[in-house]
């Protein structure tokens, strides 16, 4: 297997268990982030395609199960259990999984069997349970995609003092046509998604709530660009030149490149396009198709909403004129309904997305 040391001071990092001597939580961690629709989970299998690493499913540990400020705080054996139960669940089946199976709960059991008594935390339980999922499937490595982690980089930073961000920034223009469609998602193959999940994401969308996530996550991951720890990359430098771009992140990470990364990385995901497992590689076609989705109305709000940071990471208006502008108004007289249908359909996530904006606007 290809060495993936990120500056963990081992020579190897284990294959099958932790060294009696290692924490789980100085095990090294990929947390992929970015505004929801940038391509988070495109670039966590890119990753995953690599010899040592495993990509995880969107598990929303921080934030849902559990605060990352509290995640230091020990915890009794039947709450490690619980928590660690949910992340193998989430992650073999989906973030909908329900309660744990028990072959889940065994897979859970023994992940916390390894934490010493000083990692008895939700720190801990995540760093265990992630670990146990890598290694049972021969990786080294596991990959959270979870994109409102951004919200807590600085924080799990700190927890996890080998772990790597990589930041993923896309023309909100664009994750605003992937939004807008994303309730459609089944009718193009993902059929795994509960009908449940589709009207929630056809509640959601409005342009202005998403140019102000879009805004939000990535004021926060420029906060942390210095960080060495943290990176951020744009999807159309991806998608301009994939292979520049993915062997610079696996330079970044500690990683060897491997050309299967590209070659195998099946297209999946798209609000747009079908499913058809066929397509490898990162989508170009991707990049502008929100021109041909969006209205004038929308285009316009979600300039008007993220101009600042448009220019910042080099997206160029197209639409500010007074014309277009008029076009927008029955949408944002429709804002209240729509901010009243969000809370109505689903008050938990979004108390949990205002709680996440709250850390980082207290941060």
């Amino acid at each position: 297997m290809a060495n993936a040391v990120l500056d963990t001071g081992l020579d190897v990092l284990p294959t099958t268990e932790v060294e009696s001597s290692a924490k789980v939580t100085d095990l090294p961690i990929i947390f992929v982030t970015g505004a929801s629709r940038s391509g988070t989970t495109m670039l966590a299998r890119l990753f995953g395609g690599h010899t040592s690493v495993l990509a995880l499913q969107e598990l929303h540990f921080f934030g849902e199960l559990y605060e990352p400020s509290d995640a230091a705080r020990n915890l009794p054996e039947n709450e490690m259990t619980r928590l660690a139960g949910i992340v193998v669940a989430r992650h073999l089946r989906n973030l909908w999984a329900g309660k744990p199976t028990e072959a889940e709960r065994r897979e859970a059991s023994n992940a916390v069997a390894r934490l010493a008594p000083d990692e008895k935390t939700a720190a801990g339980v995540f760093a265990a349970a992630v670990y146990q999922l890598a290694t049972g499937v021969g990786k080294q490595i596991a990959c959270e995609q979870t994109p409102r982690n951004v919200f807590y980089a600085r924080t799990l930073l700190e927890l996890y003092p080998q772990a790597r961000f990589v930041h993923i920034v896309r023309d909100p223009r664009a994750v605003l046509a992937s939004q807008k469609n994303r309730w459609t998602m089944r009718s193009h193959g993902a059929s795994h998604l509960p009908i449940s999940e589709m009207v929630r994401n056809r509640v959601n969308y409005h342009p202005l709530t998403m140019g102000k996530l879009w805004m939000r996550a990535n004021e926060e991951a420029l906060r942390l660009a210095d960080h060495p720890r943290f990176k951020i990359v744009r999807f159309e430098d991806l998608a301009a030149a994939p292979e520049r771009e993915t062997a610079a992140l696996c330079d970044f990470l500690g990683l060897d490149y491997q050309p299967p990364m590209l070659l195998d990385l099946q297209q999946w995901g798209s609000s747009n396009t079908a499913h058809t497992g066929e397509q490898r590689g990162i989508s170009r076609e991707a990049v502008d198709r929100w021109s041909s989705v969006l209205s004038p109305g929308e285009v316009w709000i979600c300039e008007k909403t993220t101009a600042a940071l448009m220019d910042r990471f080099g997206y160029t208006p197209s639409l500010l004129g007074k014309s277009s502008g008029l076009r927008a108004i029955p949408s944002l007289l429709a804002y209240p309904f729509h901010a009243l249908g969000v809370v109505a359909l689903n008050p938990k996530r979004a108390w949990t997305q205002l709680r996440a904006l709250r850390s980082r606007l207290s941060g």
